[in-house]
């Protein structure tokens, strides 16, 4: 029963404004992540097309991209014969910069990922070793990649034209989740495949490409329910490539020691990529899969703060 005198509403808004306070870079990172979102897709709200790369996860061909994604790019130029300068140039500059910030702030994949940690199934611990062992996972992926694509480029030049299809133009396309959600199934409710009566016949009239993709998007979404960004940590190439120059970023991470109690481990539960942020340099983290994304802040504000490291 309610005390005389009590406002209801104003205790449930007075805890609502308490805990965006108490989160307040993460409320401003969604913010951002939103704005973000409907810019890389901004062609359904009228923006135009811009044939410029960005260091983010977003398929080529989406049906709304005002952008390109970054891979994609490199993947196309390598497949033509050429050698991306300018892509590998903006990832390099971009890791060197800000580090993985496009990660955590501007990737829709990355929003994806952390809408997905939000489900409420008991979360998976991974051990310092495991999160840093599963993450050469990437690093493999995407320089095989990047070989597969040169060695398309190279059969091109020698043989001539060769059948357009995703081995020979964007290799990695066949399991990008990035794809699958963009792309593949936006033409599967655009063409009512899902759902409808004759859905099976319709699917199957795809081939098995379309099971394929779905079957990885399905994976990745599972595990990424249990282990929060688990494909960012472990699988997506486009984070191990920025993640080359995110070491030694301009833009970091710093804690104070003085500050930190012993046994303390806040900012590193609050961690979405598993960083042992406690285990690193404390005038700035240099570990390639921080993606100062802030929850540490928000987490231990006393300790730690984004910093500058010259």
């Amino acid at each position: 029963m309610a005390v005389a005198g009590s406002n209801p509403e104003r205790s449930v808004f007075q805890d609502w404004m308490t805990a965006i306070t108490r989160r307040r870079i993460r409320s401003i990172r969604l913010i951002t992540q939103l704005i973000m979102f409907v810019l890389v897709n901004g062609v359904i709200i009228g923006l135009s097309r811009v044939p410029f790369p960005a260091p983010i996860s977003f398929p080529a061909g989406s049906p709304f991209g005002t952008v390109w994604g970054g891979l994609d790019a490199i993947q196309f130029i390598l497949t033509r014969g050429q050698f991306p300068f300018l892509v590998f140039g903006l990832f390099f500059l971009t890791g060197a910069t800000v580090g993985k910030l496009f990660c955590g702030w501007a990737c829709p994949v990355g929003l994806w990922q952390d809408l997905l940690a939000i489900f409420p199934l008991k979360k998976t611990k991974i051990s310092k070793p495991d999160n840093k062992a599963f993450q050469d996972i990437s690093g493999f992926i995407l320089w095989f990649v990047v070989g597969w694509s040169a060695w398309i480029g190279f059969q091109r030049i020698d043989r001539g034209n060769l059948e357009e299809n995703f081995f020979t133009s964007i290799p990695y396309g066949f399991i990008d989740p990035a794809g699958t959600l963009f792309i593949t199934l936006w033409y599967a409710f655009t063409w009512k495949i899902l759902p409808g009566e004759n859905s099976f016949d319709a699917i199957d009239s795809m081939g098995t490409m379309f099971l394929w993709k779905m079957g990885a998007l399905l994976v990745i979404m599972f595990i990424s329910m249990k282990v929060p960004r688990a494909y960012c940590r472990w699988v997506c190439p486009t984070g191990a490539l920025l993640g080359y120059m995110s070491k030694n970023s301009i833009l970091t991470v710093k804690r104070d020691p003085l500050k930190c109690t012993d046994g303390c481990k806040a900012c590193e539960d609050a961690c979405p990529m598993g960083v042992p942020i406690t285990d690193e340099d404390p005038d700035g983290i240099a570990n390639s899969l921080c993606i100062n994304c802030g929850n540490c802040i928000d987490a231990c504000p006393e300790a730690m703060s984004f910093g500058f490291r010259l």
